[in-house]
């Protein structure tokens, strides 16, 4: 973010019109200035680091504002009672971490303030960041190494190869009701889902195969390397490729882990096995499930465009139980489906979408099929 950008921002910030990622990015550049580049700080804003702690101040008395609903308090408050009250601050936010510079020879580490929703990248060193899907900007190491360019939903690594001697990770987490992109250091594509975390190195090293590991579900387009094969690892099982487009899905409430294969070939392992077994080859349009209960791998042939629809913004359901759609839909919507009619889980359904809302969504669902629901704050109840 360069210098007018921070001062549309800041004057956005004190008009009261910025979201919690903009906040973060404020504090961000704020902390951008160290005492060698005095020179280059507005005069007119002030001491940087004032207005630093005073953006927290003003997004800690926001968080605050919304939680007591609409008891309007002022904007800011003194640093003093902000330290004051630090301590219990912290506690009811949870996940909102403060830290504060105690050493005046080291670099103070950012207040991390994550809000529910927000899309997290994970450093090798344990450090976050909060990653804001409209954003431009570097990614970098814990060294503060330039390793990559985020350009809206997409972080891209660089592909120039680096001496480097062993693997260093970042991990991605997107909340539920949100997607993301990546493209690693070898140029292979990956969608993320919603509600998914992958570990991935920033750079892949000479000689060593090529290893990610998923939680959640993803679209793998892989760059072809003879020499390096692609491992994904997904709970017990590993999907081995050269080169190849399929899907991984492996959330954790879900009963198996399945593996739909676009074009190319792959072979799944059971890492629970070593016998023959333990691993099959899938060619395209199948799709392969490990059961979690059985520890079995079947293969079925499958419509893929029913799996990977969700990488252009659609769902598609064709044939599918109740419960398995209001996994699905809670993931796409970030909402809560509550189910007091048991029998509707096990019947099965079609229906496809794509730009509409969970309200139309349910509407469609109630019209077609004569679900009887109502939706309540970001809970759906069907009865």
């Amino acid at each position: 973010m360069d210098k007018k950008n921070f001062l549309s921002l800041l004057e956005r910030y004190q008009d009261g019109n910025t979201t919690p990622e903009e906040e973060q990015m404020l504090l961000n550049y704020l902390d951008s200035f160290q005492t060698e580049q005095d020179d280059q700080w507005p005069l007119a804003l002030g001491n940087s680091e004032a207005l630093k702690k005073d953006i927290l101040d003003g997004i800690l008395q926001n968080m605050g504002n919304e939680k007591s609903n609409n008891n309007k308090l002022p904007k800011r408050f003194s640093s003093q009672k902000f330290l004051k009250y630090a301590a219990g601050i912290t506690i009811l936010l949870g996940s909102a971490y403060l830290f504060f510079e105690i050493d005046d020879h080291k670099k103070a580490d950012l207040p991390l303030l994550q809000p529910e929703n927000s899309i997290v990248l994970k450093l090798d060193n344990g450090s976050t960041d909060v990653i804001s899907e409209n954003d431009r900007k570097n990614i970098t190491d814990s060294q503060g190494n330039v390793v990559g360019v985020q350009t809206g939903n997409t972080i891209t690594y660089a592909q120039e190869k680096k001496e480097q001697k062993e693997l260093v990770y970042n991990e991605l987490t997107v909340p539920l009701g949100k997607r993301f992109d990546l493209v690693l250091s070898d140029g292979t594509s990956i969608k993320l889902n919603a509600g998914s975390t992958i570990k991935y190195p920033i750079q892949f090293i000479e000689g060593h195969n090529r290893e990610v590991e998923i939680w959640g579900e993803a679209f793998f387009d892989v760059t072809r390397d003879e020499h390096h094969p692609f491992l994904v690892t997904a709970n017990n099982v590993q999907v081995e490729v050269l080169g190849t487009k399929f899907n991984v899905s492996s959330y954790p409430e879900d009963d198996d882990i399945s593996t739909v294969l676009v074009e190319g070939s792959v072979q799944l392992t059971n890492k629970n096995r070593s016998d023959l077994d333990g691993s099959m080859v899938i060619v395209p349009n199948q799709k392969a499930s490990w059961d979690k209960n059985s520890q079995e791998m079947t293969i079925e042939e499958v419509e893929t465009d029913i799996y990977t629809s969700w990488t252009n913004g659609r769902i598609i359901f064709k044939n599918i139980p109740f419960k398995n759609i209001r996994k699905k839909l809670e993931r796409r919507y970030n909402v809560t489906i509550i189910n007091n009619n048991q029998a509707l889980d096990e019947k099965f359904y079609n229906a496809s979408f794509d730009i509409e809302t969970i309200e139309q969504v349910m509407k469609a669902f109630k019209e077609n099929y004569s679900i009887d629901y109502s939706i309540i704050d970001n809970q759906i109840i069907i009865n």
